[in-house]
């Protein structure tokens, strides 16, 4: 599986755009991967990329992916971040996604990646976020395959409380 980091011209797609204008938004996308996989990964990890880490403009992604070296090295247990798209339960296995807003319900049961998609994801967007803002500018990354086996299969069953958080959905 790869994710895509580019932008796309919006301006043809805006009615009564100046021609010379060009509107470009910052897009994510996922590259080889089965229809669920893909869409559960667009809709979770990608989703909380763009709205919850602002370009990183203070230093988000920096501060989390050194919460994240913590994690690795032994000195935490896990770590939550809490944002305006997502909360993120973060542990050596697994990151758990919670909407922010609607919580665990119907059309945002939890949701979870391995460790390592996320980390790689999170460098990935932190990098790209430090590129030129330009439609020449792309960045394609691989999710490492070996840890394909810890990908949750979507729809993921719906959490009927807070307990359901203290488990790992992908064990």
């Amino acid at each position: 599986m790869r994710i895509k980091f580019c932008y796309w011209d919006l301006s043809e797609y805006r009615k009564n755009c100046h021609p010379e204008s060009t509107k470009i938004r910052r897009a994510f996308e996922m590259l080889d991967t089965p229809g669920n996989v893909g869409w559960a990964y667009g809709k979770y990890l990608l989703s909380s990329l763009d709205s919850d880490f602002s370009e990183n403009e203070f230093g988000a992604c920096d501060y989390l992916l050194g919460e994240i070296e913590k994690i690795e090295s032994g000195e935490t247990e896990g770590y939550t971040y809490e944002s305006n798209g997502f909360t993120h339960y973060i542990s050596r296995n697994s990151v758990i996604f919670e909407h922010s807003i609607f919580g665990v319900c119907p059309h945002w049961p939890l949701w979870s990646c391995p460790f390592t998609h996320y980390k790689v994801a999170l460098q990935a967007a932190r990098d790209f976020y430090a590129l030129p803002e330009s439609m020449d500018t792309e960045l394609i990354i691989e999710l490492p395959e070996s840890d394909m086996a810890q990908v949750t299969l979507f729809p993921p069953i719906l959490a009927e409380n807070k307990m359901a958080l203290e488990k790992n959905p992908s064990n």
